[in-house]
């Protein structure tokens, strides 16, 4: 079959699919010729002609400046052979792609930092650097609530003051509250945050998130604050350094993950309304059904991080309190399932989803673990770590004061469903 003609487009340069007899092949480089790309976000884009393409958004975005891949649809099944296992030979004699148009297509990944290799290495410590001359991570996901301070504490105190009080009784150890867009979830973190009512004095706060797209499958902590509207939330140094006599550097390791991840962030125009700009402690927390690839002592364990935390908030002066950043469900054909979210489809998800949910409000960690596990998580749970480390650091007993799915309007096709719940963890 003839090689059809396409505009890949990086930055601001533009490589045609078509095959050119120039391409020089010979000295490859190894990572080029055996790629492994890395993960990454597939954004649907139109052309001028209303030409559907995907954009392949860096989650961390090494490069700085925002720039993707953009690729005909039909070339995705092609990127979810590059897993670093065959060489591009192999590769253009199993799918009859030609060597040449592989060679391009991996040139362009790589160049846009998402292939692993040395430009990805590159990119990576290029980011790191500016994080450590400004001494922050900077997402956008903290400018969810506004550009500015003041705008997004009006929006968060909207959001709050349309909240019901759930009239909690005891002490508040920690809460539970999405990582969705506000659009989606903002019901339901308002729900969450309400919980604390008028009880705002706290020394620190230790925010548990989800890693959704880095490389680190061990514990993920940082060093570093985090940017919003309202300056940088800084680190809880002494905390930290608590936690470092502990478990040493490896608590740090995969630090850069946290460029592309919102689950931290997202948190922080709330904590700021409610509390203050309060230190914080940051850790992507992995779930602990899933071992580690490599038993190797190299990364820290759902297991060690639960047990250290316990301990150092018992040493720790003051009051401290632990946030889960979590979401529940996802469903629907962006997530692999072959059929539309409608009306019934819904109705099942929230069935299962308050069935697990009351399992966790028994307060039986391993009841809960071994449910997740028996259904194989089916309904895909994103946060079973975080949501399990803030029961047993805590030691509170969880209740619901929110459970709220994605609205139909945000998504009239039906291809996603997100559930979230809002959940206190309360002193017993």
């Amino acid at each position: 079959a003839r090689l059809k003609r396409f505009p890949l487009r990086v930055s601001d340069k533009t490589f045609d699919f078509a095959i050119h007899s120039n391409f020089l092949m010979d000295q490859i480089p190894a990572h080029r010729d055996r790629p492994h790309v890395r993960q990454f976000m597939p954004i649907a884009v139109e052309n001028a002609e209303k030409k559907v393409f995907l954009a392949l958004r860096d989650p961390a975005n090494l490069r700085g400046d925002g720039n993707s891949p953009v690729i005909p649809p039909e070339l995705l099944p092609l990127l979810s052979i590059f897993q670093g296992e065959q060489t591009i030979d192999q590769i253009s004699e199993t799918t009859g792609a030609p060597k040449e148009f592989l060679l391009q297509l991996v040139t362009v990944l790589d160049e846009a930092g998402l292939l692993w290799g040395p430009n990805c290495d590159r990119l990576e410590k290029e980011a790191m650097d500016r994080v450590r001359e400004s001494g922050a991570f900077s997402t956008n996901a903290a400018d969810a609530a506004g550009q500015d301070a003041a705008e997004a504490t009006e929006r968060i105190r909207e959001m709050l003051a349309a909240a019901e009080d759930p009239e909690l009784e005891g002490e508040i150890l920690g809460i539970i509250a999405p990582h969705l867009d506000y659009g989606r979830g903002g019901k339901t973190y308002a729900a969450a945050y309400k919980a604390f009512g008028t009880d705002t004095k706290v020394d620190r706060i230790v925010i548990l998130g989800t890693n959704h797209f880095g490389a680190g499958d061990g514990v993920v902590m940082s060093r570093f604050g985090f940017n919003s509207p309202f300056g940088i939330f800084k680190a809880d140094s002494a905390f930290l350094d608590s936690l470092h006599k502990k478990l040493g550097d490896r608590l740090f390791k995969d630090e850069v993950d946290h460029l592309g991840e919102h689950s931290i962030s997202i948190q922080l125009p709330w904590i700021h309304t409610v509390f203050g700009n309060v230190p914080i402690v940051a850790a992507l927390v992995p779930s602990p059904l899933v071992p580690l690839l490599s038993d190797d002592g190299a990364r820290v364990s759902f297991d060690e991080i639960v047990a250290a935390l316990q301990t150092s908030i018992a040493e720790a002066p003051g009051r401290t309190l632990v946030i889960a950043s979590a979401d529940l469900s996802h469903v629907g054909p962006q997530f692999g399932d072959e059929t539309p979210i409608g009306g019934e489809i819904r109705k099942q998800v929230e069935s299962y989803d308050r069935s697990l949910l009351a399992t966790y409000l028994e307060g039986n960690i391993q009841s809960f673990l071994h449910k997740v596990t028996r259904d194989r998580n089916h309904q895909r749970w994103c946060s079973i770590g975080n949501m399990t480390a803030a029961k047993i650091v805590t030691g509170g007993l969880p209740e619901l004061c929110e459970y709220s799915q994605s609205p139909v309007e945000s998504d009239p096709k039906g291809n996603a469903l997100v559930s979230s719940a809002a959940l206190a963890l309360i002193k017993v």
